[in-house]
């Protein structure tokens, strides 16, 4: 389990991206405490001497992938346009985010670490940060007839985890090329909120 925002240690925005890249070249569990130091610009024993150990580094990347995740979906809050067309720009949103983050999402989707994603509790939907773009677009879309997601907040949590999962298996697991799994989960996953009479096109 990660530390909460206020306990973790204060990394710069360059260091973390280079920590990112080094596990994005790497993956989480090749990945040793000397070349964690060396990206983020310190010496291992520095890290030891502050306490920091792997799971502080991935507590503050999440932090950076929950920034990297408004960046990418703000356009889609902001575009003209039907909720169907801003919906399809906020799944190649997270279909870009997922893919700049194949393995660090990789390692905060383990076992112990997963709650950076989810409310707590049981049946629960994922935190509002990941899954607010989406259900507003939903709303929107359902406001204008272009969508009818049902429960936009619901529908929200799944269409976060079939697109991003999907995505991340056709990219490491089918080897797909980025355009070819963007474009396919996409397309289905919005197809899945169409109104029963709606057709997708493009």
């Amino acid at each position: 389990m990660t530390a909460g925002p206020a306990e973790r240690p204060a990394f710069s925005p360059s260091a973390l991206v280079a920590a990112r890249a080094v596990i994005e070249e790497h993956g989480w569990d090749a990945l040793t405490m000397d070349a964690l130091a060396t990206a983020l610009g310190v010496s291992r024993m520095t890290l030891h001497r502050r306490g920091i150990g792997r799971d502080d580094v991935l507590g503050a990347l999440a932090d950076l992938l929950e920034d990297d995740y408004r960046r990418a979906l703000w356009p889609a809050l902001t575009a003209e346009g039907s909720g169907r067309e801003r919906l399809t720009v906020a799944l190649r949103g997270l279909c870009a985010v997922t893919e700049r983050n194949l393995a660090l999402m990789a390692a905060l989707d383990a076992p112990g670490r997963d709650a950076v994603f989810h409310e707590p509790g049981t049946e629960a939907l994922n935190r509002p940060v990941f899954t607010d773009p989406i259900a507003a677009v939903l709303r929107d879309g359902a406001a204008d007839g272009t969508l009818d997601p049902d429960e936009p907040e619901e529908t929200a949590t799944v269409l976060f985890n079939l697109v991003g999962w999907t995505y991340r298996h056709l990219r490491t697991g089918h080897r797909w090329s980025r355009r070819r799994a963007t474009d396919a989960v996409v397309k289905r996953a919005v197809r899945s909120v169409l109104p029963a009479s709606g057709t997708l096109s493009g």
